[in-house]
């Protein structure tokens, strides 16, 4: 059941098996099935799930079709074999896989993927559930970022999903549960139980309604802009602008349609006409989301508008195809001046602060300052903060920008969301200026609720995730290629590195090697290193890509990783597209 690297066909010799008839996959991700195309060759025979056989014969049809740029999945789905390879059966709900007087009862457990099943089987006078990556122990999971299936979920459908998959394994009347990866359990209720306690803590499901916000309601009017004050203003869907005594205007975050240029000049004028401003001197992102930047290049057209973009966003917005990223967008973005942390910048007779402000994601900043008289903090959207809303507290995993995986924050007290939180209640601002959904009122005691609550969910992160820093179970980033995406020749080289963050407090051992199609080459072929507690560190490799070796517009290469002792599979992916 499950193959990972093929590392199994070496102890075959002492387990006394001769040969390997058949593997059942529980599910399509890369660390199960790696080895599959090894097993395949040596004559073995494969049973996937029916929901996900087409990751298996078409996983190059996944990897073509892969979308780079504005992509709203958050769920890190890109971890699929880099090759097809054949299958010779699929199995589903209901169904049962026989083979030498044992029968496995087939159920679909969609959660840590959407076509999981488990398998059930009497082996040796006792039901035994083969459950794949739906739980690791007793009350705890591999990871939560396999559970983010859709934008601003955060995970909470999937971990239903998961919980209701293992209640049809109990009600199936299992008596050990084997998962994947994990420990044997040998009390499955009880470690249920504990599991879904602390999935329920963790995304505090509870009896209050769902809220919206009335304001965001059908009949909400539709304008360009909202005045704040006198020298401010809300600009739909996701900008501010600030006015200059002298007629100027400085945006925070600006947005256009691709491809739309004469469009979105003829926004720019009106905007500019209804505001009163006769040019836009700079434009800062809040963070990189395509929905806050993609106006900039129209700016730098127009007026020759200048980007002032923090330190962190830098190259993300130079180079988008490096990274594995949701919510990029395609145009190149090249700052004209480079803010830091605390730093204080002075535009026409403003003077503001900017603050590394994570929540959405660690790629963000806020602006705090005086604007006709008032203390304002713009904050893009790393918000949880509406006053309106009677079930915020209890709802801080699932609201926006605190549960997206991809988008890479980090849980621990002075980064991520608590850091962003504990600066918005020292601040303390009078307005409150929201991406989307214009300027609130401020709120003392809500920025305080907020941070109050958001810091006790590392206890409660803790509690789901096995590792040693939940952060190994909550960035699925944390191995990564860069640059993610490139583009070869055949013939010709290419250099590419292997970026590792640390999360531990001590230091890390790692061994990596890459995994390429047949006739290519890297040098090195594999490569050790050591990361300080809490560092980053990377491996370079150049591969040699042969003449006629491209025969389609993209081929995938992996990263195989072996990290603090455990084996982590082939990671990470680099997508490689023909010139």
């Amino acid at each position: 059941i499950d193959s990972g690297d093929a590392r199994v066909l070496e102890l075959l010799g002492r387990l006394g098996i001769s040969k390997i008839d058949w593997v059942l996959y529980t599910h399509s991700h890369r660390d199960q099935c790696q080895g599959a195309p090894h097993l395949v060759k040596a004559g073995v025979k494969v049973a996937v799930p029916k929901e996900e056989e087409r990751f298996f014969t078409d996983a190059t049809g996944f990897w073509e079709a892969f979308q780079l740029y504005i992509r709203y999945s958050y769920k890190p789905d890109q971890f699929k074999l880099r090759e097809n390879m054949p299958v010779d059966r699929t199995l589903s709900e209901g169904e049962t896989f026989e083979w030498e007087g044992l029968k496995f009862k087939v159920l679909d457990t969609p959660g840590h993927t959407l076509g999981s099943v488990s398998y059930l089987a009497e082996i040796d006078g006792k039901l035994r559930a083969f459950t794949g990556d739906m739980i690791y122990a007793p009350g705890q999971l591999v990871n939560l970022w396999s559970f983010d299936y859709k934008y601003w979920d955060g995970g909470f459908e999937g971990v239903k999903k998961d919980l209701a998959g293992l209640e049809k394994v109990l009600a199936a009347g299992a008596g050990e549960l084997l998962p994947s990866h994990g420990v044997t359990i040998d009390q499955p209720k009880e470690a249920v139980a504990l599991l879904k306690r602390n999935i329920e803590e963790l995304y505090d499901f509870g009896p209050d309604p769902e809220y919206t916000p009335p304001s965001r309601g059908r009949n909400r009017p539709s304008v360009p802009w909202q005045q704040v004050s006198e020298h401010l203003y809300h600009v739909n869907p996701t900008s501010y602008a600030v006015l200059s005594k002298d007629g100027e205007a400085l945006f925070y975050d600006w947005y256009a349609v691709e491809g739309r240029e004469e469009e979105s000049f003829d926004r720019i004028e009106k905007i500019a006409q209804g505001l009163g401003f006769k040019r836009v001197d700079v434009v800062i992102p809040s963070h990189f989301h395509e929905d806050h930047i993609r106006g900039f290049p129209d700016l730098k057209k127009r007026y020759g508008t200048k980007f002032w973009v923090y330190e962190n966003m830098v190259d993300i917005l130079a180079h988008p195809s490096y990274y594995n990223l949701p919510c990029l967008a395609p145009e190149v973005i090249v700052a004209d001046r480079v803010l830091h942390d605390e730093e204080v910048i002075t535009w026409k007779e403003y003077q503001f602060t900017i603050y590394h402000y994570p929540g959405q994601t660690m790629y963000h900043q806020a602006m705090g300052g005086v604007i006709d008289g008032k203390k304002v903090l713009f904050t893009g959207d790393t918000d949880t903060y509406d006053p309106d809303d009677p079930t915020l507290v209890r709802r801080n995993l699932k609201l926006h920008g605190i549960s997206t995986y991809l988008n890479y924050y980090l849980l621990e007290p002075g980064m991520g969301y608590i850091k962003a939180m504990k600066r918005l209640a020292d601040f303390n601002p009078e307005l409150f200026l929201k991406a989307h959904g214009g300027a609130k009122s401020g709120n003392a005691e809500m920025y305080r609720l907020n941070l109050e609550t958001i810091s006790k969910r590392e206890a409660l992160v803790r509690k789901v995730l096995p590792y040693e820093d939940p952060n190994l179970g909550f960035d699925p980033n944390w191995i990564c290629f860069y640059p993610f995406r490139t583009v070869i020749v055949p013939g010709q080289a290419f250099e590419t590195r292997v970026k590792i963050r640390n999360h531990l407090e001590r230091v890390m051992e790692a061994t990596v090697s890459l995994r390429l199609p047949e006739g290519w080459r890297a040098e090195p072929e594999s490569g050790s290193l050591r990361i300080a507690g809490k560092g980053k560190n990377e491996l370079t490799f150049t591969v040699r890509v042969p003449e006629g070796a491209l025969t389609r517009k993209r081929t995938v290469i992996t990263a195989q990783v072996e990290a603090d002792g455990r084996n982590w599979g082939e990671f990470a992916e680099m997508l490689l597209d023909r010139e």
